[in-house]
C-alpha cells in the first residue's frame, strides 16, 4: 500500500512539474457576440441597380490569427515605405502576447451602392504585455492588398501600408491610427485607437471582382526612440465579391 501512495504522489509531482512549463495563457484571438446579428454577417447576395448580381464573402471566412512580428510580405511593404535609410526599425516582438484580441465584429454589407467588409476588436492585455503608459505608446500598422486600389481604376493592384493621410498633408509614421494634421480642416478622428481597433472599407463598383485583404499588427515603441518599432501578434481579415456571370436562361412561349 505505502508502494502504491508513492506512485501516486510521483506521478502528481511529476504532472505538476510539466504544467508549471506551460504559460498560464496564451495569445488567442476570441469573439465576443453582441446583440445584433449584422455584426457577424459571413456572406450577402446583392443586385445593384444595372441588374447585375453577386455575392459578398469575408475573406477569410474565419479571421485568423497572424505570424508575431509580421510575416515576410508585411515587413517587405513596410520597408519600402518606411526604410532603414529613414531611421526606422521593425523588430519582432520576443514572446506573444499574454492577452487576447476580442472581436466584436466581422461582417460584409451592400446599401444598395457599395458594398465591402468591416472588423473590429479589442486588445486585451494581460501579464507583462505593452500597455499605453508615460514611456511606451501603443499603435495599430495594417497592410492592404487588393485588385482595386483607393482612387484608381478597377484592377489597380495595391500592396500597402495602410495609413490616414490627406491630399494636403501626409502622415510620416506607418501607424493606421495616426491622423494628420489638417490646416485647411479638422479631419475626423479614427476609430481605431488602441486597444480599439475598427474599420470598414467599400467600392462602388460591384459590377467587378473584388477581393481585399489586410493584416493588422499590434505594435509598441519606446517614447525616446519612437522609430524602433516592436511588432507584436496580428490578424488577418477581409473580403471579396464575385459577380455572377451565369448567362440568363432562355424564356420559351
Amino acid at each position: 500500500m505505502a508502494y502504491f501512495n508513492y506512485i501516486i504522489f510521483f506521478l502528481i509531482i511529476s504532472v505538476s512539474l510539466s504544467m508549471a512549463d506551460i504559460p498560464a495563457c496564451a495569445f488567442s484571438i476570441t469573439t465576443d457576440l453582441p446583440a445584433s446579428d449584422k455584426s457577424f454577417v459571413p456572406s450577402i447576395t446583392y443586385e445593384t441597380e444595372n441588374g447585375i448580381s453577386g455575392i459578398l464573402t469575408r475573406q477569410p471566412i474565419e479571421f485568423a490569427s497572424s505570424k508575431r512580428g509580421g510575416t515576410e510580405e508585411f515587413l517587405a511593404a513596410l520597408g519600402t515605405e518606411f526604410p532603414s535609410t529613414r531611421g526606422w526599425i521593425f523588430v519582432p516582438a520576443k514572446e506573444d502576447l499574454q492577452g487576447h484580441f476580442s472581436v466584436v465584429e466581422y461582417y460584409v454589407f451592400f446599401n444598395g451602392k457599395v458594398g465591402g467588409g468591416g472588423f473590429g476588436f479589442n486588445y486585451i492585455h494581460s501579464g507583462n504585455d505593452p500597455v499605453t503608459d508615460d514611456g511606451t505608446e501603443l499603435h495599430w500598422i495594417q497592410r492592404v492588398v487588393s485588385n482595386h486600389k483607393r482612387r484608381s481604376g478597377h484592377g489597380t493592384s495595391e500592396n500597402r501600408i495602410g495609413i490616414k493621410s490627406s491630399v494636403i498633408n501626409k502622415v510620416s509614421v506607418p501607424f493606421f491610427d495616426v491622423v494628420p494634421k489638417n490646416k485647411r480642416r479638422n479631419p475626423p478622428p479614427t476609430k481605431a485607437v488602441p486597444p480599439h481597433f475598427e474599420y470598414d472599407v467599400a467600392r462602388d463598383d460591384l459590377g467587378n471582382d473584388h477581393e481585399w485583404r489586410s493584416e493588422t499588427y499590434l505594435v509598441s515603441i519606446n517614447r525616446k526612440s519612437p522609430k524602433t518599432v516592436t511588432v507584436h501578434n496580428g490578424v488577418s481579415w477581409g473580403w471579396k465579391n464575385v459577380v455572377n456571370r451565369e448567362a440568363p436562361q432562355e424564356v420559351r412561349n
